[in-house]
């Protein structure tokens, strides 16, 4: 085991809140069953602001990027709302949260300005749907958005030290120890699953006949240089398969590829090779399945 792994990765959990902008309807609900002659057919949720309504849609826009950068930048936990955060990258990713958290502030802020028109576009848009008290004022309003981050140590069964009988906390040491390695598994497991299912496609679709898009390609570049900062624990055979994917797969641009049919040959078969390694790190059979006669024969026509 590791015994420096709580000073390489720490818990985090990143909370966004927002106003859904959407309310069950009992009445409408009502109507609908009456109308048909069925009770519990469905529910009716009315859209409580237009459909245009841009300024609530880039407040839901950025905050789906957080969501997303959180989410890639950070490994799968066993505990709900709470994913594994490497120190590497600590320091990158804690400031690029407050660029996108002062973006999703200043958002929200053009929202409510609008606030107060889009309402009114909706009593009219709703006609008989609408309905005032659907609707909170603007200092109810404001209070539910937010963006919020939280850190915490990774647990450390050395530096457990309740109050409990010892043969009790040696149980519990020993739990928290097994709890760590499984939690280290997981992660690798996670990192080498966005790999492969992104050397997968690329393997597959550069096989492919007709149009291939390439943007694969730039898939496995991007997570090539993410990944290894997110490989915390040091695993040697994950190390080797990133470091197998940078030398052999990265290093090819789309257009790259989309200029030479023997290149994509040749890294469509280094892919499928990389897929194998990924394959059996994960204990499971490879995707791509190509008999090396179709290899010659694919004849690709690439679009950027």
């Amino acid at each position: 085991m590791n015994t420096n792994i709580q000073s390489k990765v720490m818990l985090c959990s990143v909370t966004i809140s927002t106003w859904v902008a959407r309310r069950f309807d009992g009445k409408a609900t009502e109507e609908v069953e009456n109308k048909h002659h069925a009770k519990g057919i469905g529910r009716f949720n009315k859209r409580l602001l237009p459909e245009n309504s841009p300024s609530f849609q880039e407040v839901v826009t950025t905050a789906g990027r957080i969501r997303k950068y959180f989410y890639d930048h950070s490994l799968k936990y066993d505990q709900l709302g709470v994913r594994l955060l490497p120190t590497m990258i600590y320091m990158e990713f804690a400031d690029r949260m407050r660029s996108l958290k002062d973006e999703f502030d200043l958002a929200v802020s053009v929202f409510l300005t609008d606030y107060l028109d889009l309402k009114e576009r909706a009593r009219a848009e709703l006609n008989g749907l609408f309905n005032e008290a659907d609707y909170p004022t603007l200092a109810e309003l404001s209070t539910k958005f937010g963006v919020k981050m939280a850190v915490l140590p990774f647990p450390d069964a050395s530096q457990f030290g309740v109050d409990l009988p010892a043969d009790v906390l040696t149980t519990l040491k020993s739990e928290l120890d097994e709890h760590v390695l499984a939690s280290i598994a997981t992660a690798n497991e996670d990192l080498v699953e966005r790999m492969y299912t992104a050397v997968s496609q690329m393997a597959s679709r550069l096989y492919a006949t007709g149009n291939v898009r390439l943007d694969v390609a730039n898939n496995v570049r991007d997570l090539c240089a993410l990944l290894p900062k997110l490989n915390f624990a040091n695993d040697a055979k994950l190390t080797h398969i990133l470091d197998q994917a940078k030398t052999h797969l990265a290093v090819h641009t789309g257009a790259d590829l989309k200029e030479s049919h023997v290149l994509r040959s040749q890294v469509a078969s280094k892919a499928q090779e990389i897929e194998g390694l990924m394959a059996a790190f994960m204990g499971i059979t490879p995707e791509t399945e190509i008999e090396p006669a179709e290899h010659n024969s694919a004849q690709l026509r690439l679009v950027a």
